[in-house]
């Protein structure tokens, strides 16, 4: 499988982006390509993966991870997953927060942590995806990214 990450900064690639995420039910209308990081990752130029991280002070909110039916169980979600957290070391982000319904079990693989809505930092409460998007149900975990030197 030869995957290519891209970075989405263009109104087509943006456009392939939502609705990858309007298929797999997941949030998109507050999304915004400027004001986040957002990941596609094509084959052949196919969107097959996406990510993306909602930026607030020193932390982030990962979001939009979504694989397309006939790539799960390929290890792409890992792979996003990773890129996201790289991503998020680059721009030396104290850590990670995101909300989930079905992937608790996958993110706590990757080393997040279920943690109380109420131990998330302020401004990361005050977002859409906390405020209104999801479902006060959903699992709340953090990752604390270590900075190399």
């Amino acid at each position: 499988m030869n995957m290519i990450p891209v970075d989405i900064n263009t109104p087509e690639y943006f456009e392939a982006f939502t609705g990858q995420l309007k298929t797999a039910g997941l949030p998109y209308e507050d999304l915004n390509a400027e004001e986040q990081v957002l990941i596609g990752y094509y084959e052949n130029d196919n969107l097959i993966g996406t990510g993306g991280i909602e930026i607030y002070g020193n932390y982030g909110l990962i979001r939009s991870v979504s694989i397309t039916a006939n790539n799960r169980g390929k290890k792409l979600g890992t792979q996003i997953a990773y890129h996201l957290i790289d991503k998020a070391k680059e721009k030396k982000l104290t850590g990670l927060y995101l909300l989930t319904e079905t992937a608790k079990d996958f993110f706590t693989k990757i080393g997040f942590e279920t943690i109380h809505r109420d131990a998330v930092a302020k401004p990361v409460q005050a977002s859409s995806e906390f405020s209104h998007v999801c479902p006060v149900t959903a699992t709340c975990m953090y990752l604390h990214l270590q900075q190399s030197c």
